[in-house]
C-alpha cells in the first residue's frame, strides 16, 4: 500500500510539474498557483529552469583568465552561450583542455557561482565579458587517477547521448545502477560497449599533433608559440619549427598581434628613454638635485615636502639645506663626506664641488676654498710660503729648484736661505746676517740655523750637529 501510494504521488508530481511549466509559459497564473501549491504541500523535489529559448541565441566570446598555484595567469577565449550553466562550462574546459571539473574553481563578478547557475545570471551577456578560472591541485581536490578516468568516460558518454550511464570494468562487484538490474544490466552494458566501439571506429583518425610539448604541463602547443598557452612556460630552446610547417589563420593573427605589440613596446621604450634623457639633461644642468618626494632629514628629523630637500649626486642620500651647509662649514677636511650614518652603516660618499658652491654664500665658499688651500699647504712636505708679510702666495718645490717667484706679490724667494734677498746673492745675504746678528735676535736665530748647531724648535732637529733633518732638507727652520 505504501509503495503504491508513493508511486501515485510521484506520478502526480510529475504531471503537475509539467502543468506548472506549461502554465508559466502560457501565462495561466491560477493554474500555476494551484500546481505550485500542491507541490509545495507534498514538498516534492522539483527543478525550475528557464529554457534556452529565453536567452539570446548569439554566441559570445568569454575572456577567461586561467590561474594556477604559482599565480601564473594565462588569458584564453571561449565561445559560449549565455544559457549555459557553470557545470556545462566546466565540461567544456574539461573536454577541450583536460582539466577535470573538480579542480576548476570559477570566479565571476567577484563571487563563486553555483554549478547550476547560468552564465547570463552571473552577468556574462556580451562579448568580452570576463571570468577567472583558478586551477586547484589534484591532491587538494582529492582527485585520483581512477576518478579522473571515470569523469573522462562519463563526459564522452554524455557527448554520445548516454548521460546517465557509466561503464564499469568486467568482474566489478559494485552495485548496478538503480535503473538497471540483473541480466538486463549486463546486456545493456555490452550493447553500450559495442556501440561505443563502433562510434570510435567510425571516427576519422586524428592526425598527429604538430608542435612542442610543454615540459611543465605537457600541453601540446603550436610550433610558432614562444611560450605555453596554458602555463606560460618558455618553449624549449632546442625546439625548431618544422621547415614545411604552415601556420593557420589563428597563428598568423597571433603573430601579427605579437609583432604589433612588440613594435608598440619598442616605441614606448624609446619614448621613455628620450624622456629620461631629457630629465637627466635638466638635472645635470642644476647645481643641486631637489628631492622629488617627501623626506625626513636624517640629521634634524624635519619633514620636507617634495623639492625642499637636496639629494646628493654621488650617494643619493637626501638632507635639508641647512644640515648640509653646517656639515660643509664644520668639516676639517677639504673633501666633505656625506653626513649620513646609522647604527650599521656610514656613507663613504662625498659632496661634489658644485654642490658645495651652491649651498654656501660667496664669502663662505671663499673661506672654504682658503681653508682647503691652507690644509693642503700644511700637509705637503715640500711646501714653501712666501716671506712677504701677509702674502698668501705659496708653492710646492722640487729639489733642483732654488728660487720661488711669488705670483701674488711678485717677490723672488730664495729657497736655500728661506728669505727674500733682492740685489744680494746667498753668501752676501748670510754675511749680512752675521753682521746683524750682533744686535738683531731674529737675525741671530737665522744665522744659527744656517751655520750653527741647528734648530730643535720645530721638533725635527734641523741642522743639529750640521746634519739635515731629512735628506732633502732645505733649512726648514
Amino acid at each position: 500500500m505504501g509503495t503504491k501510494y508513493v508511486e501515485e504521488t510521484t506520478k502526480k508530481a510529475e504531471e503537475l510539474a509539467l502543468k506548472l511549466a506549461e502554465a508559466i509559459e502560457g501565462g495561466d497564473k491560477e493554474l500555476a498557483l494551484e500546481c505550485a501549491g500542491w507541490l509545495a504541500e507534498q514538498r516534492a523535489p522539483v527543478t525550475v529552469q528557464v529554457k534556452p529559448e529565453a536567452y539570446p541565441k548569439k554566441e559570445i566570446s568569454l575572456w577567461v583568465g586561467v590561474e594556477d598555484a604559482q599565480m601564473t595567469t594565462v588569458p584564453i577565449y571561449l565561445q559560449v552561450n549565455p544559457h549555459m550553466t557553470v557545470a556545462s562550462l566546466k565540461d567544456m574546459v574539461f573536454l577541450r583542455y583536460g582539466f577535470p571539473p573538480s579542480v576548476q574553481q570559477w570566479v565571476v563578478g567577484k563571487r563563486l557561482p553555483g554549478d547550476q547557475e547560468t552564465l547570463h545570471y552571473n552577468g556574462i551577456q556580451r562579448d568580452g565579458d570576463t571570468a577567472y578560472l583558478y586551477l586547484r591541485s589534484a591532491k587538494e581536490a582529492k582527485l585520483s587517477k581512477e576518478t579522473f578516468q571515470r569523469e573522462r568516460q562519463r563526459r564522452v558518454l554524455a557527448e554520445l547521448g548516454f548521460g546517465d550511464v557509466s561503464l564499469k570494468p568486467r568482474g566489478s562487484q559494485e552495485p548496478a545502477d538503480a535503473g538497471l538490474g540483473g541480466a538486463q544490466d549486463s546486456l545493456c552494458m555490452e550493447e553500450l560497449r559495442h556501440e561505443l566501439s563502433q562510434v570510435e571506429d567510425a571516427l576519422p583518425p586524428q592526425p598527429p599533433k604538430v608542435g612542442w610539448v610543454c615540459p611543465s604541463c605537457t600541453y601540446v602547443n603550436k610550433p610558432t608559440r614562444p611560450g605555453c598557452e596554458i602555463c606560460c612556460k618558455e618553449r624549449p630552446k632546442d625546439y625548431l619549427v618544422p621547415v614545411a610547417y604552415q601556420p593557420d589563420e589563428e597563428e598568423l593573427a597571433r603573430m601579427r598581434n605579437e609583432e604589433e605589440a612588440m613594435w608598440q613596446y619598442q616605441q614606448v621604450r624609446e619614448q621613455q628613454k628620450m624622456e629620461n634623457y631629457q630629465y637627466l639633461l635638466q638635472v645635470d644642468g642644476q647645481s643641486l638635485v631637489p628631492a622629488d618626494e617627501v623626506i625626513e632629514c636624517p640629521i634634524c628629523f624635519v619633514t620636507l615636502q617634495p623639492g625642499e630637500g637636496v639629494t646628493l649626486r654621488e650617494c643619493l642620500h637626501s638632507f635639508c639645506r641647512d644640515c648640509l651647509k653646517g656639515t660643509i662649514l664644520n668639516s676639517p677636511e677639504p673633501e666633505v663626506p656625506c653626513p649620513y650614518i646609522d647604527e650599521k652603516y656610514s656613507c663613504t660618499g662625498q659632496l661634489l664641488e658644485r654642490e658645495i658652491k651652491a649651498l654656501l654664500s660667496s664669502a663662505e665658499y671663499q673661506h672654504f676654498l682658503d681653508l682647503g688651500v691652507s690644509i693642503a699647504e700644511n700637509r705637503s712636505r715640500f711646501s714653501y710660503h712666501c716671506k712677504t708679510t701677509d702674502c698668501r702666495g705659496w708653492c710646492i718645490f722640487e729639489d733642483d729648484v732654488n728660487e720661488f717667484a711669488c705670483p701674488v706679490c711678485q717677490k723672488v724667494n730664495c729657497l736655500l736661505c728661506k728669505a727674500i734677498h733682492e740685489n744680494m746673492n746667498c753668501k752676501e745675504y748670510q754675511d749680512n746676517l752675521k753682521l746683524q746678528a750682533e744686535n738683531d735676535q731674529a737675525a741671530r736665530q737665522t744665522t744659527e740655523m744656517l751655520t750653527g748647531p741647528g734648530d730643535t724648535s720645530g721638533g725635527c732637529r734641523c741642522r743639529l750637529n750640521g746634519a739635515p733633518c731629512h735628506p732633502h732638507c732645505q733649512n726648514c727652520h
